[in-house]
């Protein structure tokens, strides 16, 4: 299998750790920065699959929570970062799954986790700049788990 350059992944994960410290800290505009002008979103949620298409429709999705009251204090982290190559064999294009978890901290009580997924990102790079042409939010469960016999 191919394996990403070693620049292209630094690259890419400072992309996504500007992306989740721009929904962490309000920032809008960084976060929207970090998508490819037709980027998508796709996130699992209580309310089903929201998806989205292009940076304005984008912006809806972060301001659910930029413009809620009791989102300070949030922190999304990320890790256990894997990177495939385009399922269409596009250079310019890699595939990143990650294991993702936010926190809650709000002082003076202590952390506690809100919640845990994975995330698979379609990454491109576009003028020399890696962007996020597609971000799919999901849930530990469901797919993901498909080896497990069912109970």
């Amino acid at each position: 299998m191919p394996r990403i350059p070693v620049e292209d992944e630094l690259a890419i994960r400072e992309l996504f750790a500007r992306y989740y410290r721009a929904l962490d800290t309000g920032d809008t505009e960084g976060y929207l920065d970090c998508y490819a002008a037709d980027g998508e979103a796709r996130e699992e949620g209580p309310g089903g699959i929201e998806y989205r298409k292009g940076r304005e429709e984008i912006r809806k999705l972060v301001l659910r929570f930029h413009e809620r009251p009791d989102f300070p204090g949030h922190q999304h982290l990320f890790a256990n970062l894997i990177f495939e190559p385009d399922p269409e064999g596009r250079a310019d294009r890699w595939v990143a799954l990650s294991y993702a978890w936010a926190t809650i901290n709000r002082p003076p009580e202590p952390p506690f986790l809100h919640w845990c997924g994975h995330v698979r990102d379609t990454v491109v790079k576009e003028a020399g700049e890696w962007k996020i042409a597609r971000k799919e939010i999901m849930g530990w469960g469901g797919e993901v788990l498909h080896r497990f016999a069912r109970s």
